[in-house]
């Protein structure tokens, strides 16, 4: 906007920043066209739109083999062999405003001209397994294996002195290495499992949504993302049954200058810890049985977007759950009550997205206290 159209603006006591929302909710700006056209208009239609396309042909192979060197232990090679062409599109129309006299959104105009371009890439990924049965309840593994995501054919458009060009990036690979060990078996009236796990990237990837509402594809840089992850269950008794798993992520990209704002952030929609427990209960009384499965779930704080805002983001929380009722005729019929989220629990499943490019941030709330009655029957 004109700093002589922001100038008149401020005068009539109308903002045009940021803060054009009153804290009561009111936006003043709407009387803008009036002020600006003296009486002339109160409405000024504007439309805007921008459009990305993009076709991807994929053609993928894998082969494996499995060598048993003795009946304890189990070898296995592998790979896939990836061929693929990207295909990406970019077309915008950006008119400007009549008030204005410039494009409202700061994205350039192809005047509705299609730009193109094509990108042909390939790829193998190896992986390797290994098995060994400790006895026949307890098992041993281990594996290590490449993953990738495909480069970005990343298309839009530029002012230059030739007018307007394709703007053309291409974001490279992101190349990721597993190495995976763990145990697995059963002692017992408990089962369960305990595995732990390093991942480093290569040319991390992240969507990054700017002040015009198009989201990019950015690398971040080198990353790596080690845990461990353990579940279990234990019978005690006849009647109740425990279960419960744990795990510690802590994956974030390296500390390194040259990454910018993403230098340690940690990813997105990760906590560095979660956790969930519980018990089953169920005390048959002749042809009745009586159950109720108490649980309850944990996660640390999390962030939702890269780089890393404590604005976008949602602090450590639990939740309380229970499903309770009773069977009846050797279990044909039911009635039961549940409860999720017991204690209304307030918090956050994802903010920012695209609205946090215009700074008025999308807040997706989580479920809040749901109950209800369950009845079933078989015949």
């Amino acid at each position: 906007m004109p700093a002589a159209t922001r100038t008149a603006l401020a005068a009539a006591g109308i903002p045009s920043g940021a803060g054009c929302v009153l804290p009561n909710g009111t936006i003043p700006a709407t009387r803008t066209t009036g002020i600006l056209t003296r009486g002339a208009a109160t409405q000024i239609p504007y439309a805007s739109v921008f459009s990305n396309y993009g076709t991807n042909d994929t053609y993928s192979v894998f082969a494996d083999g499995t060598w048993i060197p003795t009946p304890r232990l189990e070898l296995t090679a592998g790979a896939r062999v990836l061929i693929e062409q990207r295909k990406s599109g970019y077309s915008s129309v950006q008119p400007k405003s009549v008030l204005g006299g410039v494009p409202l959104l700061p994205t350039v105009s192809t005047g509705g001209q299609l730009f193109t371009a094509v990108r042909s890439f390939q790829a193998i990924l190896p992986r390797f397994n290994a098995l060994y049965r400790v006895t026949s309840d307890i098992n041993l593994y281990a594996t290590i294996s490449k993953g990738r995501r495909s480069p970005v054919v990343q298309l839009a458009a530029m002012n230059s002195a030739a007018g307007v060009i394709p703007n053309l990036q291409i974001v490279p690979e992101e190349v990721v290495w597993n190495y995976e060990g763990g145990i697995k078996g059963t002692v017992g009236p408990f089962n369960g499992s305990v595995g732990v796990f390093y991942q480093t990237y290569n040319g991390f990837q992240v969507s990054v949504t700017d002040s015009s509402g198009r989201t990019t594809t950015q690398s971040a840089g080198k990353a790596r993302n080690p845990g461990v992850e353990a579940e279990g269950n234990l019978k005690l008794g006849r009647f109740v049954q425990l279960f419960g798993n744990f795990a510690y992520v802590d994956g974030k990209i390296a500390n390194n200058a040259s990454y910018g704002v993403f230098s340690g952030d940690r990813f997105r929609l990760q906590p560095q810890y979660t956790a969930s427990g519980g018990a089953t209960i169920r005390v048959p009384v002749q042809r009745v049985t009586f159950y109720a499965t108490p649980s309850a779930t944990y996660q640390s704080s999390q962030f939702f977007e890269l780089p890393n805002n404590p604005a976008i983001s949602q602090g450590a929380y639990a939740l309380a759950n229970i499903r309770a009722g009773v069977e009846l005729a050797d279990g044909r019929y039911s009635i039961g009550g549940f409860a999720r989220n017991l204690l209304d629990r307030k918090y956050l499943i994802d903010a920012g997205n695209t609205g946090g490019g215009f700074g008025i941030p999308t807040y997706i709330r989580g479920e809040p206290r749901v109950y209800g009655v369950e009845v079933s029957g078989r015949f």
